[in-house]
Parts: C-alpha cells; sequence; structure tokens
C-alpha cells in the first residue's frame, strides 16, 4: 500500500485524545478544510504499529499567549509575545488493525490520499459493489456498500431536508440515474440480465416536473464543469433517461383516453386508472379511507365488511370486455369471507339483469346508498355489519366527498399502472387532490407488495416518495401507513426498496427512517436539527447552511457520516429547464401547432 505523505501536522498534546477524537497542530504552510481525510500512525510499546484514519469535522485559530481580547492588537503590533496556532478537530472514521487505542500526542499527522482515503472510508470492505454517493470536497468520490443498497445487509434510504432547497427529489433521482442508466449501475444490480428486471417508480408530486427525465437539460451545457465530475463518478456521457415511462390521470369531460397534461404532448404520457373489477379485486376501497380519524372508528369496520361483500357478489358483465361488474343481490351459497382468497379466484359472468351494473366510482356510490335505504336488516347486516345508521351514513359522506376527487381514477376503459414496460416509471399524482393522491399512492404500493411475495428479493422494486409524512404520519393509523410500515421492516428481503423523502424525519413514523440504511439529509431547519442524531452536533449546525447540491450521508459500514456534493442533473427535473428539440415528441408537437396555424389563416386585424 502507497502513501504519498503530505504532513499536515501533529497530534495536539496540549489537551488529551481519545478513541474517538483528537485534535491536530496544523502545520504552518498546511492548508486543510472540513471533512478532508487524515491519517496518522502510532507505535505502540509493543512495537507495532496502528493507523488511525479521521475526517476534520472542525477548524480552530488562536493566538498562543493571548489572554485577553485585546491582547490580539498587541500580538500583531508585536508588541505583546504570541504564536498563532490553528488547530483541527478529528473524528476517528477507522483504527487498522481494529484496535480501541487513542492516537500518541506529537504523531504525525498526513493527508490520507490514493489507498490510504480508501481505507479510511472502508472500500476494502466493500467486496459485494460500490455505489457512488457523491464527491468529497476535494472532487474524489464517497461510494456506498451495495449490500446496503440493495437488501442484502439493509435497504431503503431516507432523504430529509427543507423543500426547494434540500433537492432532496434530484439527489433520489441522482441515485436511480446511477443504478438504471450507467453500465456500471448494471454490474451493480446483477448485469445486464438482472438489470433488465430491476424497476423503479417515482411519484411525481410537485407539477408537472419529473415528466421531462427523458429530456436533456438545457442548463447542463452551460456547466462545462459538472460533466468532469459524472465523469468522476464513473459516468463519461450523461444525458436524459432513456428507459422510462410516464404516466398521468386522465383528462375529465374527453371521450377518448387522454392524459391530463400541460407541458407534454399527451401522446407520450399515458392515462391511467382501474376499471371497476381491478377496484373490487385489488381491494382498493380500503384507501378511501386513509385518515387516522376514519380508521379509528366503526367506519374503518364498516369498509372492511362492504369489501368483502363486493368481493362475494362479484361477477363480470357478460358479453363486455371494458371491466364493468355486475354486483349480485345475494352471494352464491358456501361462498367464503376471505377477501385475498376470493379476490384470486376469476369471477364468472352474469347478465346485467342479474344483479346491479356497476361502470364507474358513482355507480359504488349509488349501490351503497341504495342497500342502506332497505328495510332489510339481514341484507344491511351483511353489508354493513352490525352498526348504527349514523355509522353507515358516515361511510357514505366520505366516499360522496371523494366523488369528484377519486371518481375519474375509476371507470371502465382505463388501465392500471403496469411497471414492466421499461426501467423507471413516473406517475404524476401533482393535480390530485390530497385523498386521491393517498389513494393512487396506496393502491400502487400494495400491487407492488403484492406481486413480490414468493418471488424472492430479485427482481428489486426502487420506490421513490417524497413527501412522506403525508402519507406515514407519525400518530395516528391508516391502510397506507401500515403498508409503508410493513415495506420498511419487510421490504428489504422482497427486493422493495423505498427512497422516502421529507421536511423533517419527526414528522414521519418512525419506523421508516429507523429502517432506512442511508440517511441522507440536506439543508435542514434549524428547529429540526435534533431531530438528526445520526449526525455529529457540528454537522447538525452546518446542516441548516447547506447550499443545494450539498447533503450529508450516513451509512451502516463508515461510523461517521459524510458530507458530499453531487453534480447537476443532465436530464431535466423541470419544464423550464428542459432541452428545446431534444425529443421526437416535441418536434411532433411544434409540427401540429404550425398545421393548425396554416388552417387557421392569418390572424385578423383588430
Amino acid at each position: 500500500m502507497t502513501r504519498t505523505a503530505e504532513v499536515v501536522g501533529l497530534v495536539d498534546g496540549s489537551v488529551e485524545t481519545d478513541s474517538r477524537r483528537f485534535y491536530v497542530v496544523l502545520d504552518e504552510k498546511a492548508v486543510v478544510q472540513l471533512d478532508e481525510i487524515v491519517a496518522v500512525t502510532t507505535e505502540l510499546p509493543n512495537g507495532s504499529k496502528a493507523t488511525h484514519y479521521g475526517i476534520v469535522t472542525e477548524l480552530l485559530s488562536r493566538f498562543e499567549g493571548a489572554e485577553l481580547p485585546s491582547d490580539t492588537a498587541r500580538v500583531v503590533q508585536e508588541i505583546l509575545p504570541g504564536e498563532p496556532v490553528r488547530r483541527a478537530e478529528i473524528r476517528v472514521l477507522r483504527v487498522v488493525p481494529e484496535l480501541f487505542i487513542a492516537p500518541s500526542a506529537g504523531a504525525t499527522v498526513e493527508r490520507a490520499t490514493g489507498d490510504h482515503r480508501a481505507v479510511a472510508l472502508f472500500e476494502d470492505e466493500m467486496r459485494h459493489g460500490m455505489l457512488p454517493l457523491g464527491l468529497d470536497l476535494g472532487g474524489d468520490p464517497v461510494f456506498a456498500d451495495m449490500r446496503f443498497v440493495d437488501g442484502r445487509a439493509g435497504g431503503h434510504v431516507s432523504i430529509s431536508g427543507i423543500s426547494g432547497v434540500a433537492t432532496k427529489t434530484s439527489y433520489a433521482l441522482f441515485l436511480l440515474y446511477l443504478l438504471l442508466e450507467t453500465d456500471g449501475g448494471m454490474d451493480l444490480l446483477g448485469g445486464r440480465s438482472g438489470q433488465a428486471s430491476a424497476r423503479a417508480l417515482v411519484f411525481n408530486t410537485k407539477g408537472e416536473d419529473l415528466l421531462h427525465l427523458d429530456r436533456a437539460n438545457a442548463e447542463f451545457r452551460k456547466k462545462p464543469d459538472e460533466a468532469g465530475k459524472w465523469q468522476a463518478l464513473g459516468v463519461d456521457a450523461p444525458g436524459p433517461f432513456r428507459s422510462i415511462q410516464l404516466y398521468a390521470p386522465r383528462q375529465d369531460g374527453v371521450t377518448n383516453l387522454v392524459a391530463n397534461v400541460r407541458t407534454r404532448n399527451t401522446a407520450d404520457v399515458a392515462p391511467y386508472g382501474w376499471t371497476p373489477e381491478q377496484f373490487i379485486r385489488e381491494q382498493l376501497l380500503q384507501f378511501c379511507f386513509t385518515s387516522a380519524d376514519e380508521r379509528a372508528t366503526q367506519v374503518g369496520f364498516v369498509e372492511q365488511q362492504v369489501r368483502i361483500q363486493l368481493l362475494r357478489r362479484l361477477r363480470r358483465l357478460a358479453g363486455d370486455a371494458t371491466g364493468a361488474v355486475v354486483i349480485l343481490e345475494y352471494p352464491p351459497p358456501n361462498t367464503g369471507f376471505n377477501p385475498d382468497r376470493l379476490a384470486e379466484r376469476d369471477p364468472e359472468e352474469a347478465g346485467a339483469g342479474e344483479g346491479t351494473v356497476v361502470r364507474d366510482f358513482g355507480d359504488f356510490i349509488d349501490l351503497f346508498e341504495r342497500i342502506s335505504n332497505v328495510d332489510d336488516e339481514h341484507l344491511l347486516n351483511e353489508w354493513f355489519g352490525r352498526t348504527q345508521g349514523g355509522t353507515r351514513q358516515a361511510f357514505l359522506r366520505r366516499l360522496l366527498r371523494l366523488r369528484r376527487y377519486i371518481g375519474p381514477l375509476i371507470a371502465c376503459d382505463l388501465s392500471p399502472i403496469s411497471t414492466e414496460s421499461q426501467r423507471l416509471h413516473v406517475v404524476d399524482i401533482s393535480r390530485l387532490h390530497d385523498d386521491a393522491q393517498r389513494f393512487v399512492v396506496g393502491a400502487l404500493l400494495d400491487r407492488i407488495w403484492r406481486d413480490k411475495h414468493g418471488t424472492g428479493r430479485t427482481p428489486l422494486r426502487f420506490v421513490v416518495l417524497d413527501e412522506l409524512n403525508k402519507y406515514a404520519p407519525t400518530s395516528g393509523f391508516s391502510p397506507l401507513k401500515e403498508l409503508l410500515t410493513d415495506i420498511a421492516e419487510r421490504g428489504r428481503s422482497l427486493g422493495v426498496l423505498l427512497i422516502g423523502a421529507q421536511q423533517a424525519a419527526s414528522a414521519v413514523a418512525q419506523a421508516l427512517p429507523r429502517n432506512a440504511s442511508l440517511k441522507v439529509a440536506g439543508r435542514l431547519d434549524a428547529s429540526e436539527s435534533e431531530a438528526y442524531r445520526f449526525l455529529t452536533p457540528a454537522l447538525r449546525e452546518r446542516a441548516t447552511r447547506f447550499m443545494p447540491g450539498t447533503m450529508v450521508v450516513s451509512q451502516p459500514i463508515v461510523p461517521e457520516p459524510i458530507p458530499i456534493r453531487f453534480p447537476f442533473p443532465p436530464f431535466a427535473t423541470n419544464p423550464d429547464e428542459a432541452e428545446r428539440g431534444g425529443d421526437a415528441s416535441e418536434a411532433r408537437t411544434e409540427e401540429i401547432g404550425r398545421r393548425i396555424s396554416a388552417l387557421a389563416g392569418p390572424e385578423p386585424d383588430l
């Protein structure tokens, strides 16, 4: 192992050192900055040697000999004897061999470069692959042990920081780009054959920002230094996402199924939704009741009863291929009550006269209202359990309120989102009401979770979800929160890996950030910094001043969090960044616009 010995100072002997922290008196010519890695070799009494590797966490300067503030001017004017002293606080990352000892006072401290830097950051222990996390302040890459990314030894990523400044979503996309769009990422996920089955689902929650990831970033060309940063991470030709499918809700009031988008050609974005049959068989009614207050009352019990009765009475509408269903008045004899088994069976067909035909979400509500008003106690108990009329009305009021929000997502001829066509799938939920957003997130996560049972850890499924506190808040209970908690606790063993982002980790159910192997923080709110115990006090304070693009990463194999920077994205992260003329869809849009203008003729003079 070779070392370019660049001495930066000596271990400070005026204060005690310990096995976790020590101070360095810097050489008068040494230039050292925060987050640099240093090494100090100590000779032990038995003749053996141990090397401490540490990271610079604070820098200090003072005049030795000055006791009062006014002494500063006297030392500068050489009236009072004094000596300028610069010191660096070092937190120990690793000792080789692994001995819990303190470095010797007066030992020589060197800058750790090359192989020594790799040892300091445990790269020699990352034998199963290394995923670049970003660059340190010196421009060298910092890696994560792939075992803690793909679920072998850990999984999930928790990203925290102030909205709009911490660049949480940008960092999540940066990680996905390295995994899904680079040769190095393909190798980490099992080579090209393994990569072919790895998929990622990203929820777009703000505007139509993430519906342009397949387009080049026009601002990237104006930043020539950024290409070099990507090259340092092993990406020679950064560009937009190539294997990507975009989804958005359908437009209301349009006969044909057209995606509701404004900044993209509708031909490039697939509309999504669920047919009545899929709504019943996938048990999506539960995700209409995601409020903790509702689940804590009898309304949650009514939802379970209704969900089971829909499955027991489900029939396909004969002669129909649009997803319409018939709900029988009474279930056939010997029909069970296990919802999962009922959902797995292939429904038989029935004619329109054999029950109630359901073609959209409104038909479901009409069916429940009709049943709630019948004078048949046995039928009421079957559908709603032995609940009071007020509880049944509360159940109906909830669905009536959701009609305008969730109604457009449940209708015949709608197609659900498939996560198999491309490696990256972006689902737009930005224009949906909060209740509809929770419904879509719950429905998609539940399907991914169900599909992964019994398939093993591979193929991997990554899920990027911002505003995590909205779906899994600290207090209360809901099916969606329970699902996310289950994914956080058991997802890595099944290959479902959550990349969750939130403004404040304290607002999220603690099982989610606690089970994340990689913890990432951008700029933090000063009032929230105490919630991030994985950061040192100095780093928590620094994080309140981080600029966009700067993060701090904690991973299990490295005992101290490491500040990093990640390069500017080569893919557009909002409509304003998208390079014009960079894709075929925009060219088609402009051509259609020209044809419409030609047909309309010249504008009249006003």
